[in-house]
């Protein structure tokens, strides 16, 4: 995650959000130049492991817009019923506005372009095929008419991703209240969500170059 997006004095500063779906560009365009340079870390330090001519399959969140401020899927899961329950949480006095502000999702949808031009940029692979790939969100593949079960799906998948970090910041009791103010809120929506949530994702096969 950027420092930037936390930080008061910052133009990029993520101010009442923890997410950048539907945030200002500057905050976007921040996570978009981690993304860079994360991503390109992550390339030479492969190419150091992999033997001259070795191949690497690699799958990451996608999006299909080429605004960074909307991450598609990701935006909805992130974006709506986790950012809705972490502020009912600070209005209800369980957690403080500070303890909001300090925390943003470190999680970035690039676009096939981004993708691309990282991997030509840092050098070290060749493209040797790319497919894009749409998956719903768990509960489509168990009982779609059941919003309980929905919601607890729904939740589920922000909390693989983000309940160690919540945890972390906030305790694990509040962590668990909050999970669960999301499970909630989410089976209100279940129907809407079952059609509006599908999260693209890039899989590259990358060789040595």
């Amino acid at each position: 995650m950027p420092d930037e997006v936390v930080d008061k004095r910052s133009a990029a500063y993520n101010q009442d959000k923890i997410f950048i779906h539907g945030a200002k560009e500057s905050a976007a365009n921040a996570y978009k130049k981690q993304f860079h340079a994360d991503f390109g870390k992550f390339l030479r330090s492969r190419s150091i492991e992999i033997k001259r001519g070795g191949s690497m399959f690699f799958i990451c969140l996608e999006r299909t817009s080429d605004d960074p401020t909307d991450q598609d899927g990701a935006g909805i899961l992130y974006g709506t019923d986790f950012e809705g329950a972490r502020d009912d949480l600070v209005q209800e006095g369980l957690i403080t506005k500070e303890k909001r502000e300090d925390f943003n999702i470190p999680l970035y949808a690039a676009s096939l372009k981004e993708f691309k031009e990282v991997v030509e940029i840092e050098g070290s692979f060749v493209i040797n095929k790319l497919e894009l790939f749409r998956e719903g969100i768990a509960s489509s593949n168990h009982n779609p008419d059941n919003a309980a079960e929905a919601g607890r799906a729904f939740a589920n998948g922000c909390r693989s991703v983000t309940n160690v970090l919540v945890a972390a910041q906030i305790g694990q009791q509040l962590s668990e209240e909050l999970f669960s103010r999301v499970a909630r809120g989410a089976a209100s929506r279940a129907e809407v969500n079952q059609k509006r949530i599908s999260i693209p994702h890039i899989v590259a096969s990358l060789s040595l170059g």
